[in-house]
């Protein structure tokens, strides 16, 4: 039994995720498990090969037996990566040496490490580093890439633009983002971050509200949905670089960013905005701050901050974390945050058979032809929304 683990290395499915990128090309002009020596020139200068690369792409799992293995291993032999008992791969190790995991995760990070992300990455990582060839097996990155590949190939796409979107949940200021890039582009492909931790409102339900108002309210043939997973090894400021990155790779000419996202380091000097993006180079992408949105009680629309000429006082504001807050707590949020039909699918996901009599509800409270059918309640909160909306005159 001993010797059997000898050659096997364990690894989380982030980890496994991060290695088919790479595997996929995705991360290029990475194209490996950088050595020792690669690893200490990125470290001091944020390049590889002429291109922005913000930390070292590294395989270095954390964990007693994978500290035996990488410690003792000599080159030229050949390891089975495991992940969650299944042997997924393998790597025939080139060099095996040590780290200091602090300085890697500074590097990881790009920033400030007191907070949580950054505590839950450091117990991720192991004191030895691995390199060499290896080959995994992950075929989601793959089929994602090949639809992709076809979308742009019918479209014949020239001007591809990229949106990483947690749509958590999907508001009106994401869908008024995205229609104005219509205008713009060939073909806007919506990379919807897929975190490995469990969620209230999982990938599924997400995924199912961005495709509900691509096929409904925006030009759905010129829209490619993609899973983006969101791992601990994109965290921190360099997360935004490695989305660039990514994005380049998937066939992307533009990246577009909301300016009140997370970790974009926005300051302005002599009327000039500068972000974490100053710091890409070598990368052939465009990227784009998009200004925040907000509904203006007297323009009596949804405009950019950055334009409209009345106070903050009459802006109702689109923080998706407060909005995403009056759904846990079942209130369906106004119409001009959130669109009913996307707020009932939240709802009835939450509150699942939250009505003791949903039939009684229809008959006693919203309009009917006269033959009461099989309603449910994703289709009773629609109703009941309208009649919120509905104005009353004596």
């Amino acid at each position: 039994m001993a010797s059997q683990e000898k050659n096997k290395i364990y690894i989380d499915k982030e980890a496994l995720w991060a290695l088919a990128l790479v595997q996929e090309g995705l991360l290029y002009p990475v194209s490996t498990l950088m050595n020792q020596k690669e690893m200490e020139e990125v470290n001091q200068t944020g390049f590889y090969k002429n291109q922005s690369f913000p930390c070292p792409f590294l395989l270095s799992p954390s964990g007693k037996r994978n500290h035996e293995v990488l410690s003792t291993i000599k080159k030229g032999e050949t390891l089975d990566i495991v992940s969650e008992n299944k042997i997924v791969g393998e790597i025939t190790a080139e060099e095996s040496y040590k780290i200091d995991k602090f300085q890697r995760l500074e590097k990881i990070m790009g920033g400030d490490l007191s907070t949580e992300e950054a505590t839950m990455t450091l117990q991720r990582l192991g004191e030895y580093a691995i390199s060499g060839e290896y080959n995994v097996i992950f075929d989601d990155i793959k089929i994602a890439k090949e639809t992709l590949h076809q979308k742009i190939k019918l479209l014949n796409a020239k001007k591809i633009t990229g949106v990483m979107m947690s749509a958590k949940p999907f508001h009106r200021a994401h869908e008024r983002m995205l229609r104005e890039e219509l205008d713009d582009c060939d073909l806007l492909v919506i990379f919807l971050l897929k975190p490995y931790k469990k969620d209230l409102m999982g990938y599924a339900l997400r995924e199912k509200c961005t495709q509900y108002i691509a096929n409904h309210f925006l030009l759905k043939d010129k829209i490619c949905i993609l899973p983006l997973d969101d791992t601990y090894l994109f965290a921190g400021q360099n997360k935004k670089l490695l989305h660039a990155i990514v994005a380049k790779n998937y066939g992307c000419t533009k990246l577009i960013v909301g300016e009140n996202t997370p970790n974009l380091s926005i300051y302005y000097t002599d009327n000039i905005r500068h972000s974490v993006f100053d710091r890409l180079k070598g990368v052939d992408i465009e990227t784009k701050i998009i200004s925040e949105y907000v509904h203006c009680s007297l323009c009596k629309t949804l405009v950019s901050k950055s334009t409209c000429p009345h106070g903050h006082h009459h802006h109702t504001n689109y923080n998706a974390e407060s909005i995403l807050e009056l759904l846990k707590l079942g209130i369906l949020p106004p119409s001009i945050l959130v669109r009913e039909e996307i707020s009932a699918m939240i709802l009835s996901s939450f509150y699942p058979n939250r009505f003791k009599n949903l039939k009684k509800l229809y008959y006693d409270l919203v309009p009917s032809s006269g033959i009461l059918g099989d309603g449910n309640e994703e289709e009773f909160y629609t109703q009941l929304m309208q009649l919120y909306q509905n104005p009353f005159q004596i």
